[in-house]
């Protein structure tokens, strides 16, 4: 894939909380995951370079321990993406375990981890729910806070869907 499906991306969240029933903020990223058969587990020995890993074979995400609350998050609802939208996208994790993960985050498969942040920050803080939320507060700090993300992910959804 050479390109970023935006559309694909925030629909699959929007479809996906619809399916949990999720009405309001803030989403229960544990546990959609744990309704979707996923087992979490923190680990606090992986390198601060790497914040999270699917397993799918083994229907289990890694997140790193040694991150902020809020960037688990974020990084177990990107691993949600994966799991989500690139059900296709196998690569060789003969030699990966959640003992022993990736150096870094790095891919070569940047469009699918571009999608895989714009599916996090739609299922974290989607538009419908930033837009029902700035009609008590126009405050980015204030919505990272009713939406359990950091600011900068608010100022990142804000932009992205024209909303300042």
């Amino acid at each position: 894939m050479s390109e970023v499906r935006i559309g694909f991306a925030r629909e699959s969240a929007r479809s996906i909380l619809q399916r949990m029933g999720v009405q309001q903020p803030p989403v229960d990223v544990h546990d959609v995951a744990t309704r979707e058969g996923l087992t979490i587990r923190i680990l606090t020995t992986w390198p601060t370079t790497v914040s999270g890993l699917l397993l799918r074979n083994q229907r289990l995400v890694g997140l790193n321990g040694n991150h902020s609350r809020r960037r688990q998050r974020f990084s177990l609802a990107h691993e949600l993406g994966h799991w989500f939208m690139h059900r296709e996208w196998l690569f060789n994790q003969d030699d990966i375990t959640i003992d022993n993960p990736p150096e870094s985050d790095a891919t070569e498969n940047r469009s699918e981890e571009n999608e895989a942040d714009e599916f996090a920050g739609e299922l974290l803080a989607p538009r419908a729910f930033i837009k029902a939320a700035m009609k008590k507060t126009k405050s980015p700090n204030a919505l990272a806070e009713i939406f359990d993300i950091s600011s900068e992910a608010m100022w990142v959804r804000l932009l992205r869907h024209s909303l300042l």
